[in-house]
């Protein structure tokens, strides 16, 4: 198996709105991935699979939603600066919480 290149990540946007509609297609985009090894997974009848793959499909729809969200929002803003400035102030106050192991 060779490994191919990966193409380049675009990085220039022009504006907040246009970044986060590449983020959520880049999330679908996962979440059709993770949804086809799932299908395997069934096909296969890998019980052990579709456990572990679970936890990818729900933490999926979560991001996908939560991109949306702000898409949706951006959208609304549209180039007021100061509607831009509040959405992100309240981006950055989110708090990552890590999921604590089942005993």
């Amino acid at each position: 198996m060779e490994l191919e290149a990966i193409d380049k990540p675009e990085v220039e946007f022009g504006n907040p709105l246009k970044a986060f509609q590449a983020a959520y297609e880049h999330e679908q985009f996962i979440t059709k991935h993770i949804n086809e090894l799932m299908d395997i997974a069934i096909a296969e009848n890998d019980h052990a699979s579709k456990g572990f793959l679970q936890w990818y499909v729900d933490e999926q729809v979560e991001e996908e939603a939560s991109a949306d969200r702000i898409v949706q929002r951006l959208k609304m803003i549209g180039d007021n600066m100061h509607g831009i400035f509040m959405l992100d102030n309240e981006l950055s106050q989110r708090v990552y919480t890590p999921e604590t192991p089942a005993e």
